[in-house]
């Protein structure tokens, strides 16, 4: 099972930027599937958060995002 995590950034605050709570995917998505699916999924997230942009993403294990 993979995640993805983007890194965003505020438009509002300049260079404020974070790490997104994770997506997770289904089991059987592989992490060619998380790839895949980044762009659908990172559109969503913008559109959700107007005052963001997405300056970076990877996939990797699930559960294995550092939660500060």
């Amino acid at each position: 099972m993979y995640e993805l995590v983007l890194t965003v950034c505020s438009v509002v605050a300049g260079a404020a930027c974070r790490e997104a709570n994770p997506i997770t995917f289904e089991e059987q998505v592989g992490v060619m599937g998380c790839l895949v699916a980044s762009q659908v999924e990172g559109a969503k997230w913008v559109e959700a958060h107007p005052n963001f942009y997405i300056t970076r993403y990877k996939c990797q294990p699930a559960k294995t995002f550092a939660r500060i």
